[in-house]
């Protein structure tokens, strides 16, 4: 089984013999040779057996999330989003979706907040 990157900007796919393992601490990783970013690694092995490293499951792959607050005429904001799904493929996303106007708050705090919230509860119902 392979390793991908979770670095949402490189998701390289990398055979087995294009990773250097390391023992940092308490865990394991591999740092991607494309973009050189920290990876975790678990150890299903045995305890007197040879070290077997596997990375974690993730629930899904990282997204690319920009939540904003556009300010409105009338002193509130509007809270904007835009959402790429990764795909499983080195470095791919889907189309972009975007949402202009989630809702309206007197506080761009608030705007941001509510479409960071949106974008949880979008992501985990197509999951």
């Amino acid at each position: 089984m392979p390793f991908i990157c979770e670095n949402v900007e490189c998701r390289a796919v990398l055979a087995r013999g294009q990773v250097r393992h390391h023992q940092e601490g308490a865990g394991w990783c591999f740092y991607c040779p494309d973009c050189n970013t920290r990876n975790e690694l678990m150890n299903v092995g045995t305890v007197s057996g040879p070290v077997e490293l596997v990375q974690p499951e993730r629930a899904s792959p990282p997204h690319r999330v920009v939540a904003t607050a556009r300010p409105l005429d009338d002193g509130r904001y509007a809270a904007q989003l835009s959402v790429q799904r990764a795909l499983a493929v080195k470095g791919t996303y889907a189309a972009e979706e975007h949402w202009d106007q989630l809702g309206v708050f007197g506080d761009a705090q608030e705007a941001v907040a509510h479409a960071k919230s949106f974008a949880t509860d979008l992501l985990q119902r197509v999951a």
